[in-house]
């Protein structure tokens, strides 16, 4: 295998009630005052490029479907 030593060892059925267990009693994590920001940010950083090759090609074919349909 390509990544063999480094290759994560599989979660027991055992070890994930263990963890579901522990996070029930742990308080939730608060936000710090830049969090929302930062998650903003990623957001964008994450889906403005899909978004903008994903428009770009309708704006293609809609483009060409125009050029071919009109001579």
């Amino acid at each position: 295998m390509l990544l063999g030593k480094y290759k994560r060892k599989r979660m027991t059925l055992a070890e994930a009630d263990a963890i579901i267990e522990r996070s029930k009693t742990e308080p939730p994590l608060e936000l710090e005052k830049g969090d929302l920001k930062a998650i903003f940010l990623a957001a964008i950083i994450v889906f403005v490029p899909f978004l903008l090759v994903f428009f770009g090609a309708l704006v293609f074919l809609f483009w060409l479907f125009l050029r071919v349909a009109g001579g």
